[in-house]
């Protein structure tokens, strides 16, 4: 399958975030004009609150307390009712703005993870895999609907709405403010206490979903070697296993939001209580502090008791969406993981043009980690209509071998030379676009048989039954429903492993690469498809191309010009090269 690779235009690349906080501040940049809508119906519902108290005391008062008692005349009904139905719309409108910037910051979320993905390609894998990705675009971002919603805006009336309310009641009393600014910072303290942890629970949620996204995604890949295997139990006690450690740490979560839900709920309520025993023990003359000169009336109690609950209430529901606060960080971890990713990739590879390959030499080359390659070096020369085997036992590196010609690791140690010069291969579009690699999982998009053969390019109907002739899968092509059109997803669909393994043969075959590796292409093939498969491959070098092959097959060693041993490593046998001889 040949690759092609892109350079992402690092003009529009965003800035260095820095850390998670970063990150979200800068996506919450984009709906920073719903941001400030909210606190000012945020504002607006707090100054509705005040004047309900206002206007209740009043009502009060002058009907119970004055010595000319009256009852509330109509405009006294319609101005109350005007001020509940303007707090209750501002409320909804602040739902409906918040909702709106939620939607479209995890949109610029989405857009950013999908441009990562996109600009590292193939560079994603192994770091990040489907699955790992998948939970990423879905329930992750999903999970930060809360944040951008609510608590970006209410951490900033977290202030300012209790600030109003201090200022207001200060205007009766100078010690209820007062012990509203004593016993206030106990809920942030205890919040962030609790937060902390239920900080480090969120993500280790997110690293067991992960894990379980992975186990799934790989059983259901090798769904029916494992039926052969007769191991179907056994691995589905494993996901069982993985399920309820997920279940475990979402339940550990739940419990800590409880926790928290329960610890704001008591301070708060011991917070106002406090104000009520102190307004209740100067009405009965206990003492005479507190209130200006001319004490306190109904009209303060009332206003002031109805001011404490709401003096509170921003700072707890603050609380509350602490969590959603603690899970978008964990989330931005997850997404600063994939952008620090990127931006070393970026650093490390430098795209560069590559001369039309003639010739490939290789000198003293290892693949596998620097500090511990997997076999010794190899040396080779390959000229056009050569073909190269790659043997040894299993473990030995071969396809990190192949991995590493293809472009798609860094060579542990040694030369590659293209044409006589000394060339960097490792994610080189230029070299991407002159290789086929057929690993021993071929990948199949989920899309038509077509699109798998065509790769976005065009071809003639008869051009994709010949290369699909030439891996020996036309006939089954052509007896499915739709034909080349058929729907396959990327784990072959319906098809066998052999008919999905040999459709990635003949799109292999559709582009005519320049090199050819082929990682074990002939493992799940009968002996008259392999053999008639290897005369396809014959023809392909005798028209130039160069072919370098894994196979296990003894009756296919004579069919290549030269052979390669590979040895691994052991102690005292590092500095060993692999036999690079002559085999036909």
């Amino acid at each position: 399958m040949t690759s092609q690779g892109s350079s992402p235009d690092n003009s529009s690349m965003p800035p260095d975030f820095g850390n998670a906080a970063g990150l979200l501040k800068h996506f919450g940049r984009s709906a920073s004009a719903e941001n400030r809508v909210s606190i000012l119906l945020g504002l607006l519902q707090v100054s509705m609150t005040i004047s309900l108290a206002w206007l209740v005391a009043r009502l009060l008062d002058q009907a119970i307390y004055q010595a000319d008692a009256s009852l509330p005349v109509l405009a006294d009904w319609l101005l109350l009712g005007t001020i509940l139905v303007t707090r209750a719309a501002a409320a909804y409108g602040q739902s409906r703005v918040g909702n709106r910037a939620s939607v479209k910051i995890r949109a610029a979320l989405r857009s950013f993870t999908l441009q990562r993905c996109f600009d590292l390609n193939i560079r994603l894998f192994p770091h990040f895999n489907a699955a790992e990705v998948s939970n990423l675009l879905t329930t992750e971002i999903d999970k930060q609907r809360g944040y951008f919603a609510d608590f970006v805006a209410q951490k900033n009336l977290a202030v300012l709405m209790p600030l109003a309310i201090i200022v207001s009641s200060a205007f009766v009393s100078w010690m209820v403010p007062l012990i509203f600014l004593f016993t206030a910072p106990l809920v942030p303290i205890f919040m962030i206490l609790v937060g902390d942890k239920a900080a480090s629970a969120s993500r280790a949620n997110i690293d067991q979903l992960t894990r379980l996204g992975n186990l799934l995604t790989d059983r259901l890949k090798n769904l029916q070697a494992i039926q052969l295997a007769g191991t179907v139990e056994q691995e589905g006690q494993q996901l069982f296993e993985q399920s309820e450690n997920f279940r475990k740490s979402t339940m550990k979560v739940l419990r800590l939001a409880f926790l928290s839900g329960t610890l704001l709920e008591f301070f708060s309520a011991i917070s106002v209580a406090i104000v009520a025993v102190y307004l209740g023990l100067f009405f009965l003359d206990k003492y005479d502090i507190g209130s200006y000169a001319s004490g306190y009336g109904l009209f303060d109690g009332v206003f002031l008791l109805m001011l404490a609950p709401e003096f509170y209430q921003p700072l707890r529901r603050m609380g509350e969406l602490y969590h959603d606060r603690t899970d978008a960080v964990s989330v931005a971890e997850h997404l600063l993981k994939l952008d620090q990713w990127y931006r070393s990739r970026q650093s490390e590879v430098t795209a560069q043009p590559i001369e039309p390959l003639t010739r490939l030499q290789v000198s003293q080359l290892q693949s596998g980690d620097p500090a511990k390659p997997l076999h010794a070096p190899v040396s080779f020369v390959l000229q056009a209509g050569q073909k190269l085997l790659l043997d040894g036992p299993s473990g030995s590196g071969k396809t990190t071998l192949l991995d590493t010609l293809a472009g798609l690791r860094p060579p542990a140690a040694g030369e590659l030379l293209v044409n006589g010069q000394p060339t960097a291969l490792l994610q080189q579009p230029g070299w991407f676009e002159q290789i086929g690699y057929l690993s021993q999982q071929p990948e199949l998009l989920f899309a038509s048989i077509r699109d798998n053969l065509t790769l976005g390019r065009s071809f003639s109907d008869k051009q994709l039954y010949t290369a699909l002739a030439e891996a020996r899968v036309d006939d089954v092509v052509a007896v499915l429903p739709g034909g080349l059109d058929y729907m396959i997803s990327d784990s072959g669909g319906y098809l066998s492993g052999g008919q999905a393994q040999r459709i990635a043969l003949a799109r292999v075959f559709l582009h005519q690469p320049a090199l050819l590796l082929l990682d074990e292409p002939t493992a799940n093939l009968d002996q008259h498809t392999a053999t008639a498969f290897m005369e396809r491959l014959a023809y392909y070098c005798r028209q130039g191309g160069m072919l370098i092959m894994a196979s296990h097959r003894p009756g296919e060693r004579d069919f290549f010009d030269q052979q390669i041993q590979l040895q691994t490593l052991t102690a005292g046998h590092a500095d060993n090269t692999a036999d690079a001889g002559a085999g036909s």
